[in-house]
């Protein structure tokens, strides 16, 4: 097989797939007629996805919540912009371009595995990608509207271009800029922005073995993986389909002990991605990319203070904090776990003495 071969092998579309149409807007789509989509969008609660049409070419699809959803969530001319994030080609699909309140969707093309590089390549190739979206209520799933992207010559040039770098692993040939940066959005705000109530809360914990990642990566190469995997994680909460994941607060924190990181989102997400066939993997974007770590091991429920962890991140009604941590709020956090826990081993008891 030669290299280019390897690069692009040829994909067989399903001939049995079917389109949303002009007949079909506005109208709610026959389960059995596309069963793909509702798998897709019910099944695995995916918000965008792309897929592979009958006749070969790629189109794209955004599921909002409701058609009123649909309509607070798209304003004017739809775009396109191409980013990076470690072996994957992102593109963001922007439906609201007021600066002040951004909106997009960033669809996810892994360039390793060999279907998502054929898709992503074949959408630069057409020249137009129609993009679907559609309104998944009560057990329906409704077609809103279809339009049409384009991508123009230079566009079209330099994403082909991203995609050879990271298929290729010469990342240093990516432009200047592309790789996804959310930490630069962030604001820097002291832990007192926090209430006692907001540090009681309970969560769920990733668990990872963070020494065998120190091992493969060094401290600093391990740190700025997780971070980076939280961060895009945020990145895609801000910029959900579903209004109540783009508007939710929580909190990330961060527990080591005897080589086991937990990593602690709280409060817990559950009612956020409801569980269906088991797609909370799928729909939860901290699950989705910290899982992708090797070295991930579990998931559990968990009260950070108990756990001896510090707050770093806080999203506020769609605004990302970084939480400034001093004596004053080692104190405080060994304050709080003593009135909790008044017979337990307080984690924080060097910061009290």
């Amino acid at each position: 097989m030669s290299v280019h071969e390897s690069f692009r092998p040829t994909l067989i579309p399903d001939p049995e797939r079917v389109s949303p149409t002009s007949a079909t807007q506005g109208e709610v789509l026959d389960p059995a007629v596309y069963a793909d989509l509702y798998h897709l969008a019910e099944t695995e609660g995916l918000p965008y996805f792309a897929r592979l049409a009958a006749a070969g070419d790629v189109e794209l699809f955004l599921v909002f919540e409701s058609i009123d959803a649909f309509s607070e969530s798209t304003r004017d001319a739809v775009s396109v912009e191409f980013k990076t994030y470690r072996n994957k080609l992102l593109a963001v699909i922007w439906t609201l371009s007021d600066p002040l309140d951004p909106l997009g969707f960033p669809l996810s093309f892994d360039i390793k595995r060999t279907e998502d590089r054929c898709m992503a390549l074949r959408m630069l190739e057409q020249g137009e990608v129609p993009l679907h979206y559609l309104a998944y209520e009560e057990g329906r799933l409704t077609h809103i509207y279809t339009e049409q992207i384009t991508f123009s010559p230079e566009e079209a040039i330099q994403a082909n271009a991203m995609i050879e770098a990271l298929f290729f692993d010469r990342t240093e040939e990516l432009p200047e800029r592309a790789e996804v940066q959310e930490e630069t959005e962030a604001q820097s705000v002291p832990l007192s922005f926090l209430p006692d109530a907001r540090l009681k809360e309970k969560g769920t914990a990733y668990l990872i073995d963070f020494a065998r990642l120190q091992e493969k990566h060094g401290q600093d190469g391990a740190q700025h993986l997780l971070m980076s995997a939280i961060h895009q994680a945020v990145w895609v909460m801000r910029r959900h389909a579903r209004s109540e994941v783009r508007e939710t607060s929580f909190t990330v924190w961060a527990a080591e002990n005897e080589g086991l990181l937990r990593l602690i989102v709280t409060p817990a997400m559950s009612d956020l991605f409801e569980v269906v066939h088991l797609s909370e993997d799928e729909s939860n974007p901290f699950s989705r990319f910290l899982f992708a770590l090797p070295e991930f091991l579990s998931t559990e429920d968990a009260e950070p203070l108990q756990c001896g962890a510090y707050p770093l991140i806080r999203m506020e009604s769609g605004r990302l904090c970084h939480l400034e941590l001093d004596d004053a709020s080692a104190v405080r956090l060994g304050v709080l776990f003593a009135g909790l826990y008044p017979e337990a081993m307080n984690p924080y008891r060097n910061e009290l003495e």
